[in-house]
């Protein structure tokens, strides 16, 4: 308890032991107090203290969690920039399963987030040749993704570059 609920306590029970002393010598001997005399005094002590507890309480209030869309970010973009020299110098397959296959997931987190749809469905959707195109509508970028990357690294390294500004600059 707080030091200012146990000061409220002793007043009041000062007070209680005030009035025992002045109904006794009041009330005489033969009288006896009724039970609604005696419980009154513990009511009004109850009721005091819900008083301060009240005063002092908090009432609680609904937690809200904030959920903020995942965007892509430029570091997302510039990670990939990185890795564009190992690109240049590493296998056609080191190109194909893990660069383009990421420009691939942010590019379809992006039109996820810009068209609304499920980033599962937008990675179905832009699997297939026809409706990829449709729902890019941007048949360029389609292309540099979806088929197949020329053979020499200069030209992968020039196709990257081309890819990562598309994806930054595309919209719905």
């Amino acid at each position: 308890m707080k030091r200012s609920t146990l000061a409220l306590l002793a007043v009041a029970s000062g007070f209680y032991l005030l009035l025992l002393i002045i109904f006794r010598d009041l009330i005489p001997e033969s009288v006896t107090p009724s039970l609604s005399l005696l419980a009154l005094p513990l009511v009004l002590l109850a009721f005091i203290l819900t008083l301060d507890l009240r005063r002092r309480s908090t009432s609680p209030i609904e937690t809200r969690i904030r959920e903020e869309p995942r965007t892509v970010r430029a570091r997302d973009v510039k990670s990939l920039t990185r890795q564009v020299e190992v690109a240049g110098k590493a296998s056609p397959a080191y190109f194909e399963t893990i660069l383009r296959n990421r420009l691939r997931d942010l590019l379809a987190e992006k039109v996820s987030l810009e068209t609304g749809m499920e980033k599962d469905a937008v990675k179905k959707a832009l699997a297939d040749y026809q409706l990829g195109p449709r729902l890019l509508k941007d048949p360029k970028t389609y292309a540099l993704l979806y088929y197949p990357p020329p053979r020499s690294p200069d030209s992968r390294l020039q196709m990257l570059r081309e890819i990562i500004d598309r994806i930054e600059d595309w919209k719905a």
